[in-house]
């Protein structure tokens, strides 16, 4: 991920969040490519597939174990899920969330929320 920097002249302090809402025309973040979707889908695949044949009292070719190739992918998905969730962290504090970003992901949150709820609200 490429880090903007400047130095004010005037008071000798590092600036992100400036650098990078003046360098571009808009105040959105644009992702770079991330391997993080393709990682998640992956496990996800590998947690399906053994959880299938578990269902349906099969074995995995080979012999391999279930309950391993289980644990495996709950591990790999749980570990992909953290570095996911270290790396927003990180955009956060590297100034790349300006407050258009803040305020598009709080909105996005409220709306989920209110989803479940009528959701909720649906079954009852």
């Amino acid at each position: 991920m490429k880090q903007f920097t400047s130095v004010n002249s005037s008071t000798n302090t590092i600036s992100n969040t400036s650098i990078i809402c003046h360098s571009q025309k808009h105040p959105f973040h644009i992702l770079p490519v991330s391997p993080y979707p393709f990682l998640v889908s992956f496990f996800l695949l590998s947690l399906l597939i053994p959880t299938t044949l578990y269902m349906h009292s099969l074995e995995l070719p080979l012999g391999l174990p279930r309950a391993d190739l289980m644990h495996i992918s709950f591990l790999g998905l749980y570990a992909v899920a953290m570095s996911w969730f270290i790396s927003i962290i990180k955009e956060s504090r590297q100034g790349y969330h300006t407050s258009k970003v803040q305020h598009g992901l709080r909105m996005g949150m409220i709306l989920f929320i209110l989803s479940e709820i009528m959701l909720f609200f649906a079954f009852f």
